[in-house]
């Protein structure tokens, strides 16, 4: 059966046509399919043509769809993939708007990757870690991660560390000098920081246990727990506070000392 343009429409929307063949609406084709396939009326086409310009209107949607999901933000390949799945474009389809947007460097996960580290290193008060976790989470390639991380400020790193390392110090300030110290490292850690670069940021601070302080605390510390625990006999009341004071990081000799006084008045 022979395939005739009998019609080629405009639609309301721009840009965009309505083909007709054999006097019956096939679908509707891009302003650039209609010029990539020379597309007139009375024009005779095979079958084989008619899949291609059904193929490539729909790489055409597909890449529409993308330009306006890369609109709000840059996107790595694997979300621009995951998107068109969404929407239920064949794999064929999502691999050659892929392919096409790389080639016009409308998609780059380099940059992307570059992009994001930068971005997290400024505003997001997160470490190398915790950055190429959410990299390899957008499915960013190992080695453009690492090539991306190339360009990892450092020095940014160490004053972003110090404001940090400060802030928890103050926040941890009922604690001993020994969990204060381990309670801000680890809450580095779990930002994705270097115990290294967290060590470096600690040596700069040099904070100073205040011995005044740490015996306030002590006290407080132990004047809760000596109350938690005022149904047991002394000697099982002491050994219980003096386990829970030494879990907290305070010196035995300092804990034996408050224990001595909190007993005889």
């Amino acid at each position: 059966m022979k395939l005739i343009i009998t019609s080629i429409e405009a639609q309301k929307r721009p840009h965009r046509f309505n083909l007709y063949l054999n006097q019956t609406f096939a679908f509707g084709i891009s302003e650039d399919t209609l010029i990539s396939f020379q597309l007139h009326k009375g024009q005779t086409i095979s079958q084989k043509v008619l899949e291609q310009i059904r193929n490539d209107e729909q790489i055409n949607q597909a890449y529409q769809a993308s330009l306006n999901y890369l609109t709000y933000r840059m996107r790595s390949s694997a979300e621009v993939k995951k998107k068109l799945r969404s929407k239920d474009y064949p794999d064929d389809i999502i691999s050659a708007t892929i392919s096409k947007l790389k080639q016009q460097n409308l998609l780059n996960d380099y940059q992307f990757a570059l992009a994001y580290l930068k971005t997290m290193q400024r505003t997001a008060s997160k470490g190398p870690y915790e950055i190429k976790k959410k990299l390899q989470e957008k499915r960013i390639p190992p080695e453009l991660i690492e090539k991306a991380f190339n360009e990892y400020d450092l020095q940014n790193e160490q004053e972003l560390l110090v404001k940090l390392v400060e802030k928890y110090l103050t926040h941890y300030q009922n604690c001993s000098f020994k969990e204060k110290i381990t309670k801000t490292k680890q809450r580095l850690m779990i930002k994705g920081f270097t115990s290294t670069s967290i060590d470096a940021a600690l040596v700069k601070i040099s904070p100073d246990e205040d011995p005044e302080q740490e015996t306030q605390v002590l006290q407080k510390l132990l004047s809760k727990t000596w109350q938690r625990y005022n149904s047991l006999p002394v000697a099982k009341r002491k050994q219980k506070a003096k386990q829970f004071l030494f879990r907290k990081g305070f010196p035995l000799e300092k804990i034996d000392q408050a224990l001595i006084e909190i007993t005889e008045n």
